[in-house]
């Protein structure tokens, strides 16, 4: 049975890299030189130099075959899905993935252990559950994620928000290398207490398909895969590979709700009430529907837990409303035409920046 509380160095560590996000620390030893290299390229942006004091949370990763043995003989499972089944013992937290992998968390000393039977599972656990406890630390702090595509202009932040497949990473594209324009995010974007936009620049994920063949074919000898065991595969780009420079903060906003339209042409952009834009809000932040993140490293087994997350739930609705205050609040109602569908929306960036 694996001790997070005190992990040992069984076998020679590779590689050891940090991050820090704003404040968040990571500290990752993994025996995989290719996952090391891959997670690197992921959170460019964030690499950081080892710090000074005890990292936020600290995580040794291997590839093994020894995975049905790290999980305590008898423990009962708490929760299960399609996807894993996990077992809580006081502070520490075990994710079985059927026989793949076996994640190990201890909330106390916030260390964490991962075994999966090949790198691109390693990959996919390691890479969420970053941005799973990134984002547990940050709702804490008042700093909390938006389901959206964001760039800026001037002093002018545009945000757009659509439902998974709706044309995110298309838009987000086509602002790729044109000048003028900075980059937040293409997916999460970060909002403070105060309305406030921060950039949150990871990798770029993309299916080359159709609509993104003449925007993003040329980096694709610099795009590596992501295999994703829920979702299938996807194509990821190191967001440094784009000319554009990282946002700095924005206070002032366009938001926009982004909405199919089966036809072509000109996308039609129409004014709405910030009480509208609410409902979108409290779908895409305050609940977080499509966030990258997963519950099981996000959510905890202990009292103390469920009362912080109804302070993020309040938190985050704060932000919210804070946000709207700053906003020019529309919908785009999008066409099947996704070079039309820039236009219109950088004639609406340029309109206010």
């Amino acid at each position: 049975m694996s001790k997070v509380g005190s992990i040992e160095a069984e076998d020679r560590v590779l590689k050891k890299i940090f991050f820090n996000f704003y404040g968040f620390s990571v500290k990752l030893e993994i025996e995989s030189e290719r996952v090391a290299e891959l997670l690197k390229k992921d959170f460019s942006h964030f690499e950081s130099k080892a710090p000074e004091d005890r990292c936020n949370i600290s995580i040794s990763a291997k590839v093994s075959e020894e995975i049905e043995n790290k999980i305590p003989e008898g423990l009962p499972a708490t929760k299960q899905n399609t996807r894993a089944m996990t077992f809580d013992k006081g502070n520490i937290r075990y994710n079985y993935f059927y026989g793949q992998a076996v994640s190990i968390i201890n909330y106390r000393s916030n260390k964490m252990e991962v075994f999966a039977k090949n790198e691109s599972f390693l990959h996919e656990i390691l890479y969420l559950a970053i941005l799973s406890r990134e984002t547990k630390f940050h709702d804490a702090k008042g700093l909390h994620k938006l389901h959206a595509f964001g760039v800026s202009k001037g002093d002018t932040a545009i945000l757009g928000m659509m439902n998974m497949k709706g044309g995110k990473t298309t838009l987000f594209s086509y602002f790729l290398n044109e000048s003028g324009y900075e980059l937040l995010s293409d997916d999460t974007p970060l909002v403070n207490t105060k309305g406030e936009i921060l950039s949150f620049p990871i990798r770029l994920g993309f299916e080359l398909n159709s609509y993104t063949q003449d925007k993003l074919s040329e980096y694709r000898d610099k795009s590596y895969r992501f295999e994703r065991v829920e979702y299938g595969p996807k194509d990821l780009i190191n967001i440094l590979e784009f000319k554009n420079n990282i946002s700095s903060p924005k206070k002032k906003v366009v938001l926009f709700q982004g909405i199919r339209v089966h036809r072509n042409g000109h996308p039609e952009i129409k004014r709405i009430s910030k009480f509208k834009m609410l409902k979108y809000l409290l779908k895409n932040m305050v609940v977080g529907v499509g966030l990258p993140m997963v519950l099981e490293y996000y959510l905890e087994s202990s009292f103390k837990d469920k009362i912080i997350n109804l302070k993020t739930l309040m938190l985050r609705a704060i932000s919210a409303l804070f946000l709207l205050k700053n906003s020019q609040c529309y919908e785009v109602y999008l066409t099947k035409d996704p070079a039309k569908n820039f236009l219109g929306v950088k004639g609406l960036l340029d309109s206010y920046a």
